[in-house]
């Protein structure tokens, strides 16, 4: 039995884990996200606060299970408390489907976590696959012969201390697992700032699963590697988690998102007791909402 644990924003920064499961509501979709590398610290959990918002928005429940490497490994190496492999991982996180009964299991990451979410994703055969900027390959020679060599440190300690399973060619396992998983690859296509290439590699990768027959692209002209941030930026990102998970189409204004009748209310009654209009702006800032969209919400409510 995995622990199940209601998420807080101070328990998913803080905690040491590397998983969690949140609260379990059966029959609902289950989002599984994977989050992405951090060389300087302890990779975070990614997609939590915006998916919390979402649920608060289009009051829906939702499972989540957050899951990260520690190892920075693309998830090749132990992830504690699932296992030692990725099989054994697949095998864990098999059992947490078994436990939580969703309607729909979903994958998501960016990056690294990008490429788990396809990974996993093939692995559990699960009902959709949303990925943000992955990996398409993680092989050294490959990275050679297409120069992409940013991550090539990666898969030089994959190459020269190989884990016990370790899957490098993900297009090539999404056909050898017969996959039937809803694979939906998010992309930018803008070099990145300061970068030696005259492309985005990331429409490398993209292009790649671009032949298997469950694939659907989605290109973003203005974006480079961080197409997440870039779609947060462009107050985007919330009409795309909300049509990608739940296939709703939400109203483009940022300002008829944040007015929910639940957000409304909690800024309402925090208002009227005294809240400090600075700290609810962190508070919903903690909950995927942007400060243009914290400031919003709050000036419209706040006593003249």
């Amino acid at each position: 039995m995995f622990p199940v644990t209601p998420l807080t924003n101070p328990l998913v920064e803080n905690t040491d884990a590397s998983f969690l499961i949140d609260t379990i509501h059966p029959g609902a979709p289950l989002l599984i996200s994977f989050g992405f590398v951090d060389w300087q610290a302890r990779p975070a959990f990614d997609f939590y606060g915006r998916v919390k918002k979402l649920e608060a928005t289009t009051q829906r429940p939702l499972n989540r299970v957050l899951v990260r490497d520690c190892s920075n490994g693309w998830y090749h190496r132990e992830i504690p408390g699932l296992g030692q492999h990725v099989d054994a991982v697949a095998e864990s996180l098999g059992q947490v489907i078994a436990m939580i009964q969703p309607s729909v299991v979903i994958t998501i990451g960016q990056s690294m976590g990008g490429y788990a979410a396809i990974l996993f994703g093939i692995l559990l055969n699960v009902d959709r696959i949303l990925s943000f900027g992955p990996l398409s390959f993680l092989t050294v020679a490959q990275a050679l012969t297409y120069h992409d060599r940013r991550w090539l440190s990666v898969m030089l300690d994959l190459q020269e201390n190989p884990p016990p399973v370790q899957y490098l060619d993900l297009p090539t396992l999404f056909r050898e697992r017969h996959c039937q998983s809803d694979l939906r690859i998010f992309f930018g296509t803008q070099p990145n700032a300061g970068a030696t290439e005259s492309v985005n590699l990331d429409v490398l990768h993209a292009f790649r699963y671009a032949a298997l027959p469950q694939c659907q692209l989605f290109p973003y002209p203005h974006s480079g590697h961080a197409v997440v941030q870039h779609l947060i930026d462009q107050g985007q990102m919330d009409r795309v988690l909300a049509q990608h998970i739940l296939d709703l189409d939400l109203p483009e204004s940022p300002a008829e998102l944040v007015l929910s009748e639940t957000w409304v209310s909690w800024v309402e009654d925090n208002l009227r007791l005294g809240g400090n209009p600075v700290e609810l702006i962190q508070i919903l800032k903690q909950h995927g909402f942007t400060e243009a969209e914290g400031q919003s919400v709050v000036q419209r409510f706040k006593a003249p």
